[in-house]
């Protein structure tokens, strides 16, 4: 099993997928790769000599190739190179067009983790995932509640155009009793949120969402899939606040535990003060990352 992520996540998550037990390759053989794309004459260049050669461990049959810069001679390279392993193009981010799949070999396979993109794409669904590696801490930060004077809400994320909303959000949460801890990359307006330059590392961002009572989920896309922040209110026991619609059908969605922007009638107030509900333990386990791998053979 193979993973392939642009330089730019690899930071960010190759240790939580090495922790989990997943053979994790960069795409590029090193960060000057995706730069040197752009010189005259690279695709008459061998492919060998830009992207990662893959190992692979006794058992292994597929390739599974994360959006993020990924190419359509990438992808041409790796049907040619290993015809006997499958090859499965997974999206964890929105689909800006479908070009790439009229581009690549037909025996390809498109999956997504948004249901909206599946229909208008075609593609074959499989759901949002959770670290294995983080299962134990987890279930101890579901044990313990967090030691806050008042009720501490938390988001962090790159910008992307929201700043403004989660401003607003910001201030709603102050005079519902809740104090907003929004850490955002690059510079935004507002007087709520803290700014950074650069993303942290993902374990920081698993031992802030775990000292939090309400974790934030902003999408500029209400109705596409669901992010790692859903995932991580969810094995780590805590309340969530998310403008996105597809969670209402989620096997654990639950207004004790879920509040969602523009669909909720209840103030945040009534929904920060209502005690949660336990998620049974199967539902939860469902979305690890593990089960996630079962599902694409489960679709043969």
């Amino acid at each position: 099993m193979i993973y392939y992520f642009d330089i730019h996540r690899t930071s960010v998550f190759k240790p939580m997928f090495e922790k989990s037990g997943v053979i994790h390759r960069n795409q590029f053989r090193s960060p000057f790769m995706l730069r040197a794309m752009s010189f005259p004459g690279f695709y008459r260049l061998p492919s060998s000599l830009f992207y990662s050669t893959p190992k692979f461990t006794k058992g292994d049959d597929k390739i599974i190739i994360f959006d993020t810069y990924s190419k359509p001679r990438l992808v041409d390279w790796l049907c040619k190179k290993w015809p006997d392993k499958r090859i499965i193009f997974w999206y964890w981010n929105p689909v800006n067009g479908s070009g790439l799949r009229e581009r690549v070999p037909k025996r390809v396979e498109f999956w997504s983790y948004s249901k909206e993109d599946c229909k208008k794409f075609g593609f074959r669904y499989n759901t949002q995932f959770f670290f294995d590696c983080l299962s134990a801490k987890a279930e101890l930060c579901r044990t313990r509640k967090a030691r806050n004077s008042v009720p501490k809400a938390l988001f962090i994320g790159r910008e992307k155009g929201r700043a403004g909303d989660l401003n607003t959000l910001a201030m709603q949460l102050r005079e519902a009793g809740v104090e907003p801890d929004f850490r955002i990359v690059r510079r935004p307006e507002g007087r709520y949120v803290s700014i950074r330059e650069k993303l942290m590392p993902y374990s920081e961002v698993v031992d802030m969402a775990m000292g939090a009572d309400i974790l934030v989920d902003y999408s500029l896309n209400p109705a596409s899939g669901l992010s790692l922040r859903p995932m991580e209110a969810l094995f780590f026991g805590k309340k969530l606040i998310t403008n996105n619609s597809e969670i209402l059908s989620a096997d654990f969605y639950s207004p004790s535990n879920i509040y969602v922007l523009g669909h909720d009638n209840r103030t945040l107030r009534e929904f920060v003060e209502c005690p949660g509900t336990e998620v049974l333990p199967e539902v939860r386990d469902g979305y690890l990352l593990s089960n996630w791998l079962k599902r694409f053979d489960e679709s043969l």
